[in-house]
C-alpha cells in the first residue's frame, strides 16, 4: 500500500491467535480452526492428544460449541501441558469458474478469498454478485481486485457495486478496488453512468427516512503501477505480480496470511516471473485454455486467442515447478475440451494434486488444502 502513498488502517484478526502456552508442556493441544464466520455451521476442529490427531468436520453449531467449551474447561482445570490456539486459515470460493461466454453453470470469472477479517474478490465477471448472494457473503465489507480490464472480468462489475449501495444491504463506504491502469477511469466512468440511479434513491429513501449513504455510491479506486505489495491489513496482504495477456497490462495476485499463501494468475500466457513469484504458494488457481486439436487448426481467429492464455500442458508445466500442495483450474475456456481432455493434457507434465474448479466450490488452506463441494 506505501507504493500507493495511501495509508490504511490495521484491523485485529477475528479471532486471533494465542502463540504463547498457556498452561506448562504441550501434552495437550486442542485447535479450533474456525472456518469462516459468514458460515459458523462449518468448523473444523483439529485435536492432537500425545501421538493421536483426530480430524472432525463439524457441521453442527452446538457440537462446535460444546467443543469450544471442553477447551475452556481444560484450561479451567489445569490439565498439565494443555494450550489452546486458534488455528488460521484462507478460505478460497470460486464464484465463476467459466470463460467469456455465458454459461447457466459456471458464471464469468471471479473468485472469494476470506482470511482474518478480509473479504477479497478478485475479478468480477458475470454473475458474481448472485454467487456472493449463494455463498451468503455480505456486500458491505468487500474489496475488490481487478487483475485486467477486459470485459469478461469486469461486467458484474456494476452490479456488484450499486447492489451494494441500495436496501437491504446499505452499505456505508466506497467501494474500494484495486487494479491495472485505467481503474480509476474505469470507476469514474461508472459513478457518472449511475448518478441519476444515486440521486433517486437518495431522495426516495430520505422520505422514508432511510439514511441512504451517497459515499457508498462511489469508488475508492487504487492503480496498480506495477508488482509489490498492494494491501496489508489485518495480517492480510496481497501482492501484485506482472503476467503477461497480451496488448492488456495483467497482473496476477498472491495473497498471505498467517504464513499460508494462494495465487491466482488472472488472464496470462505461460510466464516464467508468475512461476517464480508463484513458489511456496500453497494453493495456486490458473487459467487455462483447451482446444479440440481439429478445431484450432481450421481457426485462425482460435490461434490468435490461444497464444495469450495458457494451455493445459503449460499449466503443468508451471505447476510442476511451483509444486503447490493443490492446483485449482478457474477461468476454464473450452473449445471442443471436456474435463477429461483437460487433466489428461495436464498429466503429460504434472502429476501432483489437481482440481478442475466449479462455480461455489471452496478450498480451506490450513497444514493441507480440503475441497468443499456445495
Amino acid at each position: 500500500m506505501a507504493a500507493f502513498g495511501r495509508k490504511q488502517p490495521l484491523k485485529s484478526s477475528r479471532f486471533g491467535t494465542v502463540e504463547r502456552p498457556l498452561l506448562g508442556k504441550a501434552d495437550i493441544k486442542l485447535v479450533l480452526s474456525l472456518r469462516a464466520a459468514s458460515d459458523p455451521k462449518r468448523t473444523l476442529v483439529v485435536c492432537k492428544i500425545d501421538e493421536l490427531v483426530c480430524r472432525l468436520l463439524v457441521t453442527n453449531r452446538k457440537v462446535n460449541e460444546m467443543l469450544s467449551r471442553l477447551a475452556l474447561f481444560a484450561l479451567f482445570i489445569g490439565l498439565s501441558g494443555a494450550d489452546v490456539a486458534y488455528a488460521q486459515s484462507i478460505r478460497v470460493t470460486l464464484l465463476g469458474s467459466g470463460g467469456p461466454e455465458p454459461h447457466p453453470t459456471q458464471f464469468g470469472a471471479s473468485t472469494l478469498i476470506e482470511a482474518g477479517e478480509e473479504k477479497l474478490i478478485f475479478d468480477a465477471g458475470r454473475g458474481a454478485t448472485i454467487r456472493l448472494a449463494q455463498a451468503k457473503v455480505s456486500l458491505t465489507d468487500i474489496t475488490v481486485f481487478i487483475t485486467h480490464l477486459h470485459s469478461d472480468h469486469l461486467n458484474g462489475l456494476s452490479d456488484l457495486w450499486t447492489t451494494g449501495y441500495i436496501p437491504p444491504t446499505l452499505r456505508r463506504t466506497p467501494l474500494e478496488i484495486y487494479g491495472p491502469p485505467g481503474i480509476v477511469e474505469l470507476a469514474g466512468a461508472l459513478q457518472v453512468a449511475f448518478n441519476a440511479d444515486r440521486d433517486i434513491r437518495s431522495t426516495e429513501l430520505g422520505e422514508r427516512g432511510i439514511d441512504f449513504s451517497i459515499a457508498a455510491g462511489t469508488f475508492d479506486a487504487t492503480e496498480v503501477g506495477g508488482e509489490g505489495i498492494i494491501f496489508d491489513r489485518g495480517g492480510v496482504k496481497v501482492s501484485a505480480i506482472s503476467v503477461d495477456h497480451g496488448a492488456s497490462t495483467a497482473f496476477a495476485y498472491r495473497v498471505e496470511y498467517a504464513g499460508r499463501s494462494v495465487v491466482l494468475s488472472g488472464d496470462t500466457r505461460f510466464s516464467k516471473n508468475l512461476m517464480e513469484k508463484a513458489r511456496g504458494a500453497d494453493l495456486i488457481i490458473h487459467e487455462v485454455m483447451a482446444i479440440d486439436e481439429k478445431l484450432l487448426k481450421g481457426s485462425p481467429m482460435l490461434q490468435a486467442i490461444v497464444t495469450v492464455h495458457t494451455t493445459p500442458e503449460d499449466a503443468g508445466t508451471l505447476f510442476s515447478e511451483v509444486e503447490p500442495k493443490m492446483a485449482v483450474y478457474n477461468h476454464i475456456i473450452r473449445v471442443g475440451a471436456s474435463d477429461e481432455s483437460i487433466e489428461t493434457a495436464t498429466r503429460k507434465t504434472y502429476s501432483g494434486p489437481l482440481t478442475i474448479g466449479q462455480d461455489l466450490m471452496t478450498f480451506v488452506v490450513d497444514d493441507e488444502v480440503s475441497v468443499i463441494n456445495r
